[in-house]
């Protein structure tokens, strides 16, 4: 039979129903002059769903495409030309000339000053700067490595619980009902909760981050997952 699913709880509602049978939330199934649009059926979860819009749980889904094999043998012949004209040219005079007039010019640029004039904060005479003064790329690796470092200390210091959800949860933006839909957990997934908010909390999973409903979760272990 075709179900549809509510997008507030998750319960299921056969498809003649205007609203969910458990929150009443109405299924908005109807366009602008109140007649009844078409649906179709979702190929990732089987329910059904507006047939111009995607389906709320699984989004929308890519075209199903078949590869040929003549497009296959194609790809290796180009392939295959690309690497014997790329060895060529690694091999040739030309590429050589190139590599002594490249490192001439990046010697001789390095031994130039900038016309850079700068003053100290005390008034001191303008002094030349050289290639010398700009930053260097360890130096940019350096500041990036200390970013990194902080960015993974500030995410360590919220204590993480694993929990399994009792039915389909809602992911939300914000720590609030209003707050935007940003994905679904889907009954029996594995998820790790933190942070507590106005009795929301934050969620982590292999797909999604936000704020979801701690009420429809249990704490995790091998009887909820049914090992």
């Amino acid at each position: 039979m075709a179900y549809l699913r509510c997008t507030e709880c998750g319960s299921k509602a056969l498809i003649a129903a205007s609203q969910c049978p458990r929150c009443a939330h109405p299924f908005a199934l109807h366009d602008a002059r109140g007649n009844r649009v078409k649906l179709t059926r979702c190929r990732g979860c089987g329910i059904m769903h507006r047939f111009d819009a995607s389906c709320h749980w699984c989004g929308p889904l890519a075209p199903r495409f078949r590869v040929s094999p003549q497009l296959v043998r194609g790809a290796a012949v180009l392939a295959l030309v690309a690497g014997a004209a790329a060895g060529v040219w690694r091999t040739g005079p030309a590429l050589e000339s190139a590599a002594d007039g490249i490192a001439r010019e990046w010697s001789t640029a390095s031994t130039l000053p900038m016309a850079v004039a700068q003053r100290d904060v005390a008034g001191s005479a303008p002094r030349s700067a050289t290639v010398a003064d700009a930053p260097t790329a360890s130096d940019t690796l350096s500041y990036a490595a200390a970013a990194n470092g902080a960015l993974i200390a500030s995410s360590d210091s919220i204590e993480w619980t694993p929990a399994v959800a009792r039915t389909w949860v809602n992911v939300r933006a914000d720590a609030s009902r209003g707050g935007e839909v940003v994905g679904v957990i889907k009954p029996a997934s594995r998820a790790m909760l933190g942070t507590d908010r106005a009795g929301w909390r934050q969620v982590r999973s292999t797909d999604v981050s936000g704020w979801v409903d701690p009420r429809l979760f249990e704490p995790d272990s091998l009887r909820t997952r049914g090992e």
